[in-house]
């Protein structure tokens, strides 16, 4: 009877021992894993502040000031007032520069460090920006193993340069390219309207090299100096600037990412001798061309190469 009375207890509390360490190893095992948990999100921080700028952030309602040091998330909303602008530093080390009266959505904010592919897609509800694309993004987007977009209420550009505007109010978009400082690697855009194409129908994108810009996507022409500048007045009354809710036009990352079926060439709208006008040819304009042609012929030979791998084929990289 001693040993029965003694041997209850005893099996009690190794009954509980058990479950506690099955719960424990429950708690262990819903617990995330250690090196997603030590992932941050993906951020775009605020480096520059002047005026009265404000952050609104995914899901909330109340808008707050914007700080230096301030990191923007996918989803978050930024908008800067009159008189006031801010600058964004992507994880890439290209920025963003929000002018006055514009406001900004970080539609798309992704970026694998391990191997160095994004995708970015930034939505100008309305007003102007400047976004100076890293080096590095350019030779991924051309590697097709990177997309840097730009959209608005009308029309989407895909980045393929170094320093790209837009502006918008709403009603209307203009890309530019800014002029290239050096011709390592040319500039351009591929704007593709969202307006007036028909469901389904074939994308089609007019290409905007350096020191040219588009309205909706049109015939490009030279560049206005005027353009270059955070100066943007006309949106101070912009409906979008009140802080109600925005959205993305539907289809603009499948705009971004498909291979458009009739791009459009600029047509010869500059001054062969340069002219007695205050605009000339920019010194890369041929080579752009150049550039891109050869680049679309690799493109062709290596899409032949995976489609029919029996065959030996040695594309050039």
């Amino acid at each position: 009877m001693g040993g029965s009375a003694m041997l209850g207890p005893r099996t009690g509390s190794t009954l509980r021992s058990v479950a506690a360490m099955v719960l424990g190893a429950l708690i262990v095992l819903a617990l995330p894993h250690p090196s997603r948990a030590q992932q941050p999100a993906v951020s775009a921080e605020l480096t520059r502040v002047v005026g009265r700028v404000e952050i609104l952030r995914k899901g909330q309602t109340q808008w707050i000031p914007a700080v230096i040091g301030a990191h923007l998330v996918e989803g978050d909303d930024i908008r800067a007032f009159s008189g006031a602008w801010a600058e964004l530093a992507l994880p890439d080390k290209s920025t963003v520069v929000l002018a006055e009266n514009s406001r900004l959505l970080l539609a798309k904010l992704e970026f694998d460090r391990q191997n160095q592919t994004r995708v970015v897609l930034l939505h100008l509800a309305v007003g102007k920006l400047r976004a100076a694309i890293a080096q590095a993004s350019i030779a991924l987007v051309r590697a097709r193993q990177s997309s840097f977009a730009i959209s608005t209420p009308t029309a989407v550009a895909a980045a393929r340069g170094t320093i790209v505007l837009a502006w918008t109010d709403a009603n209307n978009t203009i890309f530019a390219v800014e002029s290239e400082l050096s011709g390592l690697l040319p500039s351009r855009v591929d704007c593709i309207p969202l307006r007036g194409v028909p469901g389904g129908g074939p994308l089609k994108g007019q290409t905007i090299f350096a020191g040219s810009q588009s309205m909706q996507c049109g015939t490009p022409t030279p560049i206005n100096p005027q353009f270059l500048t955070l100066s943007n007045p006309d949106t101070a009354l912009a409906p979008a600037m009140a802080g109600g809710p925005i959205a993305v036009p539907a289809g603009v990352l499948e705009a971004v990412t498909a291979d458009l079926t009739s791009a459009v060439s600029p047509t010869a709208f500059f001054s062969p001798t340069g002219g007695p006008g205050p605009f000339a040819a920019p010194v890369s304009f041929g080579q752009d061309v150049k550039f891109n042609k050869e680049e679309s012929e690799k493109d062709k030979e290596k899409e032949k190469c995976i489609s029919k791998p029996e065959k030996p084929c040695t594309p050039d990289d």
